[in-house]
């Protein structure tokens, strides 16, 4: 692997700007509303709570294609019972500086 594209790549191997496991996201434009939380991908799923806007996820699982949405497991850093699946659409990625050799 080459100097630059080690560089380009972030520490969980994961291209910049990409949601995937091992990344941080932050739910983000709900307005206020909040973003459901759910047992399971899809719109039928079962809410498990409500994340807020600005909270801060790992992502644990997925993705998942479903009901028009692409799904990620997520979990809360500081409360292993936060976990849920979200859309997508609803998180931005949490870029970390890696450090270079």
């Amino acid at each position: 692997v080459d100097r630059r594209r080690r560089q380009m790549c972030r520490r969980d191997g994961l291209p910049p700007g990409t949601i995937g496991v091992g990344a941080y996201v932050k739910v983000t434009g709900t307005s206020g509303a909040g973003l459901r939380m759910r047992a399971e991908p899809g719109t039928d799923a079962e809410i498990h709570f409500m994340a807020m806007d600005e909270e801060v996820f790992l992502v644990i699982g997925g993705p998942v294609e479903k009901d028009g949405y692409v799904w990620w497991q997520l979990k809360a850093s500081y409360d292993a019972k936060r976990t849920g699946w979200s859309a997508e659409s609803y998180l931005n990625l949490v870029e970390t500086a890696t450090p270079t050799p």
